[in-house]
């Protein structure tokens, strides 16, 4: 597909026959699915840098693509098309980011964004029917009659910030709960080969099955693919461990061109500093505890549970010395305490003190 077209789709400036063209491509083979979502990740990271540049200069207009694409080597692999530009106009491009939100957001084709916990709707869009519950923080994208290929495919992506969690219900019936500071790129509805999504964060899955369609969730470090399962993936940018958690079914992992399977109980677990692999036996309760709304620990680091509780209060956290970072401690609490009463839980304990200044919190030895 020229990317000429994509890029002009994702402007919103196709016509009707040429949106067919590239909703026919796109649905031919999870090959060509692939490509269009690597594609519409490139183009945000263009508009990212874009809204920065117009927040500098709004007098800027026309950015070479080029220009652009230096940029947005950064956040993501790109191969250079020279020669091709983007016009773009006053108004401010409709990119979030999850520090921009205090409320889960649903963003549609990049055009339209939804605060979810407003209010209840339902919405008829061409390729879905949206329903809202904002009060049981539900959404659900309903199950079409038949995949078209008339039918526009949307590209949706659902933001949650810092101390919040939302259910997806996506078009197959998957299930996703999204955790705190975490965001889900999905389709309206899937091609006929594989249902394929995008994860930023830590995300619960309970996977429709589909013996003739696989699911596979898209990682910055690794693919997670399955047919019907029940797993947990923890995903943040900023954390140096990556873990995979299978609950029920089967999971095979692809990383660099190897694929590893992991069976119940089992922990795929990836470190990024030092690129290393590790398989083990764990209790799956204290890695899904966050979806019953409590946090379980188990002779858990300190750097482990301050880094858990971080994406769902929001604080920074600096130490006396690197070696209370290893610091054990085992107890479950609900995560409608506030962070002062987890503090003082930790504090009673009598082996370390944390001290908090509004988000700032510091870490004392008492011993």
């Amino acid at each position: 597909m020229e990317k000429e077209l994509l890029h002009k789709y994702f402007r919103g400036e196709t016509s009707p026959q040429e949106e067919k063209l590239i909703m026919d491509w796109a649905e031919a083979s999870g090959d060509n699915y692939r490509e269009y979502l690597e594609e519409r990740k490139i183009w945000n990271a263009l508009l990212v840098h874009y809204y920065n540049i117009e927040n500098k200069s709004s007098h800027t207009k026309r950015v070479s693509l080029l220009h652009l694409y230096k940029y947005a080597a950064a956040v993501a692999v790109i191969i250079l098309t020279v020669g091709i530009y983007i016009t773009f106009t006053n108004k401010t491009p409709d990119i979030l980011s999850l520090q921009e939100i205090s409320e889960p957001t649903l963003l549609i084709n990049n055009k339209e964004h939804i605060a979810l916990t407003q209010k209840s709707f339902s919405i008829e869009k061409k390729a879905a029917k949206i329903q809202n519950d904002h009060k049981n923080n539900k959404l659900s994208y309903l199950q079409q009659d038949k995949f078209s290929q008339q039918k526009e495919v949307m590209t949706n992506r659902l933001l949650i910030p810092h101390g919040k969690t939302y259910q997806l219900t996506l078009s197959d019936g998957t299930i996703v709960t999204l955790n705190a500071e975490s965001e889900l790129i999905f389709p309206s509805q899937f091609n006929p080969q594989t249902r394929e999504v995008e994860l930023k964060g830590e995300a619960y899955f309970q996977v429709a099955k589909n013996q003739d369609r696989p699911f596979i969730v898209h990682t910055d470090q690794l693919d997670i693919r399955v047919l019907g399962t029940t797993f947990n993936v923890s995903s943040y940018a900023e954390e140096k461990i990556m873990r995979t958690t299978l609950i029920e079914g089967s999971v095979s992992i692809e990383q660099n061109g190897s694929t590893q399977l992991i069976h119940p109980s089992e922990q795929y677990i990836y470190n990024k500093e030092n690129d290393k692999i590790d398989i083990q036996v764990v209790d799956t309760n204290i890695y899904t505890s966050w979806t019953n709304n409590e946090y379980i620990f188990k002779n858990t680091t300190l750097e482990d549970i301050l880094t858990q509780i971080g994406h769902w209060y929001k604080f920074q956290t600096t130490y006396e010395a690197s070696s209370l970072k290893e610091k054990r401690f085992t107890f479950t609490i609900g995560r409608d305490a506030s962070l002062d009463q987890i503090i003082r839980f930790i504090n009673n304990t009598e082996e370390i003190y944390i001290e908090r200044i509004n988000e700032n919190i510091h870490i004392k030895s008492i011993l």
